[in-house]
């Protein structure tokens, strides 16, 4: 105030260069009641303001392009005198136009021009950042009320003050949404507005991210049915619908017959197809036709298509429905005792079918997994049953389910034993994964992404397969078929510890000198000088017939076959898009055939040993099973799944030994950028050793593909001589030579 009072003594004596004018271009940018805001050019200037009523406030100095003036007085005129100060001195003086301030019950006037600047996706979520602009009305007020409502549920408002630019933004606006923006000019002396509005739609997550993993998928467009009639008042109905240019994970399908006695019909298919059949069903004179689809990202809303059945033979059929009703009626007459007993014979039938699932007639003894898939959940609340596509045909009804003891746990997660019963007390044994108690919203959402992955993967001899899923206590389950011998890597360290056992009770059998056996010192036991090969092997003959008598042997055709099944199921997998991202020998599952499935493809990690896993968040990484690429840029493909493969392969080479023994979880990654891999195991061939070792080449592309490596192994099963590439003869010879130590990588 003291520097603005010296000024403007030395613009009283006339200290003023002459020849200089200010060019400030003043401008009213708002006004109000009692408040003005003026623009200019940039610059550092004196301002000196008056009334109409001629009062002149102290002069004030502004440096930019902006000034606001308060505590105005109500419908009056003010004029400003900008000096512009440079270094050369005060130039001469512009003086603005009149302005004046609201009278006090004025009302302003609409804004003009209220537009949407621009909408983007905030941080890779759902929600939606937006920048609105709008023109001021002729009597450019400051002060503004903004609205924004959107499917009437959620309501938002804000005051705009002495704006400087007349724009504003909002966020937490949802994708695919109806919304509703109002601004208002406001006169804050007596509250009065004038208010303009904006209505605009959000477009679809898939419009912004293109991306199904992310996004659910849009609705399905081009869905049509038609009816072909068979025989015997029976038709198939065939669903089709157009192809899309991002395919779902997989579509299901209900119809609906429009009869009280009728079920609904559900299937699910692949997302790769477009069509359906329903065979043989018994239609009435209307059904409903109901698809949606599912992806990692979620479900679509439903589409729905009612279809008639006009033809001559729906008429045959109404026709015979009620003449069977009429003659139903008229023995009803004779027959009302005998009738009630089958009316409550029947309905008690009903009530069951309504609650549980319809079985096919199962073998106790032999149930196919096949034969379980076809089980069809109906719910047992009443008030669900109308509900579109609530079930499909991988959900169970919880009370044919029954939980026995815990097959595995971990941190979030529970995998119990359980039996599965149709209403013919048929039972099939199964396992059953769930979530411990008060799990959080992530763990839930993963374990729904797991069912999903599986309800897309569809059937195969090497693929654990699912069977279905329910809710049990407020709880979802996941229901997938049981392996009776557990995984793989247990499996085979198990025979290999009863293959040591047996040998070191057979010591004294074992005592070899230095003219019939002997281990070069300088190798470190891993090669062999054999002096009396035909002596040894026939010692070693007679401790491997003592091993089949006491225990489960496996042949080295028979490891290689375990290697051909994991490759084969690998390329079913890989050819339907689905990246494994933990293949091992622990998520191999053995069955009592020896046929060996893969489990665990689904997201949720958390029943692993700790020393396997290096944290990044709150995930757990195998990271001795992971390419370099997923270590240093968490990049999952199939051609990261075939790396894993090659560390599985030599896990069933080494009958389930640890990888790189004796390197800790910490230094892996340093050694595999420095070029280090495992070397070949002392049982393995070279020629076996080649496919391992070509899954750990850096470049992903470079890799086999899991079609190539089943042909690989395939050649080296033609042979009919698996002891030519696998030699299980040299883990007994390797144990010798730890003293009846039992190895430490299989710890």
């Amino acid at each position: 105030m003291k520097r603005a009072w010296i000024l403007a003594m030395i613009i009283q004596t006339k200290l003023i260069v002459d020849d200089e004018y200010t060019e400030a271009n003043v401008t009213l940018h708002c006004t109000g009641g009692n408040l003005m805001m003026i623009n200019f050019n940039p610059g550092f200037y004196l301002i000196e303001q008056s009334s109409s009523n001629y009062t002149r406030n102290p002069p004030k100095l502004v440096k930019g392009n902006m000034a606001t003036f308060t505590n105005l007085t109500a419908n009056t005129n003010y004029q400003y005198r900008l000096y512009n100060l440079t270094h050369e001195g005060i130039w001469r003086p512009e003086v603005s136009d009149w302005f004046f301030t609201y009278p006090a019950d004025y009302q302003p006037l609409p804004v003009k021009n209220l537009s949407l600047y621009k909408i983007e996706p905030y941080k890779k979520t759902h929600d939606l950042h937006a920048e609105f602009v709008f023109e001021p009305a002729i009597d450019r007020s400051c002060s503004y009320h903004v609205v924004t409502w959107n499917r009437g549920t959620n309501l938002l408002h804000f005051e705009i003050d002495r704006p400087t630019h007349f724009q504003f933004n909002l966020d937490c606006l949802k994708m695919d949404q109806n919304n509703s923006v109002f601004i208002k000019s406001v006169n804050k002396q007596n509250k009065k507005e004038s208010e303009a509005l904006i209505m605009f739609c959000t477009l679809t997550c898939l419009e912004y991210y293109n991306d199904l993993t992310f996004c659910p998928p849009e609705p399905v467009e081009g869905l049509r049915a038609e009816h072909i009639y068979r025989y015997q008042g029976l038709y198939d109905v065939w669903v089709h619908w157009n192809k899309t240019e991002l395919e779902p994970d997989n579509y299901t399908i209900q119809i609906d017959l429009y009869r009280s006695d009728t079920k609904h019909y559900v299937k699910s298919v692949s997302g790769n197809t477009t069509e359906v059949c329903f065979e043989r069903l018994k239609l009435g004179l209307q059904y409903e036709v109901e698809i949606l689809a599912e992806s990692l990202g979620g479900r679509s809303s439903v589409v729905t298509i009612i279809k008639s059945l006009d033809d001559e033979y729906a008429t045959v059929s109404k026709f015979y429905r009620e003449l069977i009703i009429g003659i139903v009626m008229s023995f009803t007459l004779f027959a009302i005792i005998w009738m009630t007993y089958l009316q409550h014979y029947k309905q008690k039938n009903n009530k069951f079918a309504m609650e549980c699932t319809s079985f096919e007639n199962l073998n106790q003894k032999d149930v196919s997994i096949e034969s379980i898939k076809k089980l069809l959940y109906q719910s047992c609340d009443g008030e669900t049953n109308n509900m579109p596509l609530m079930n499909d045909n991988f959900e169970l009804c919880p009370k044919l389910l029954k939980l026995k003891g815990i097959l595995g746990s971990g941190a979030y997660g529970i995998v119990r034993l359980g039996s599965l019963q149709d209403q013919y007390d048929n039972v099939t044994t199964v396992a059953v994964k769930m979530l411990k108690d008060n799990p959080s919203v992530e763990n839930l959402q993963n374990f729904q992404k797991e069912i999903m992955i599986m309800k897309a993967v569809g059937q195969h001899p090497n693929i654990v397969s699912l069977i279905g899923c329910c809710i049990l206590d407020n709880k979802p389950v996941l229901v997938v078929e049981y392996c009776c011998k557990g995984d793989l890597q247990t499996y085979l360290r198990t025979i290999w510890q009863n293959m040591v056992s047996v040998a070191f009770n057979h010591k004294a059998r074992f005592k070899f000198d230095g003219d019939s056996f002997s281990i070069s010192k300088n190798s470190g036991g891993k090669e062999h000088n054999y002096q009396n090969v035909h002596l040894i092997t026939n010692r070693l003959y007679d401790v491997q017939q003592d091993i089949a008598q006491y225990t489960e042997t496996v042949t080295a055709n028979g490891l290689l076959n375990f290697a051909r099944q994991i490759a084969t199921g690998m390329e079913f997998l890989s050819l339907n898009r689905i990246v494994h991202r933990d293949l091992a020998a622990r998520n191999i599952l053995v069955c009592a055939d020896k046929i060996v499935k893969i489990s665990d493809f689904g997201l949720s990690r958390d029943v692993y040993q700790e020393n396997l896993y290096r944290k990044q968040g709150n995930d757990k990484l195998p990271v001795k099973w992971m390419a370099i690429e997923s270590l240093t840029h968490q990049i999952y493909t199939t051609h990261s799944d075939v790396w894993s493969f090659g560390i599985l392969l030599w896990e069933i080479v080494t009958m389930g030994a640890l990888p790189y023994p004796g390197i800790p979880t910490k230094a892996i990654l340093k050694i595999l950028k420095s070029g280090y891999r495992m070397e070949r195991p002392i049982s393995c061939s070279v020629e076996l050793y080649n496919i391992m070792f070509s899954c750990w080449t850096v470049r992903p592309q470079s890799r086999p593909m899991f079609t190539q490596l089943k042909e690989s192994i395939d050649k080296l099963l033609c042979q009919r001589s698996g002891n030519k590439y696998l030699n299980m003869d040299e883990i007994l010879y390797d144990t010798q030579e730890q003293h009846g130590k039992p190895n430490s990588n299989h710890s």
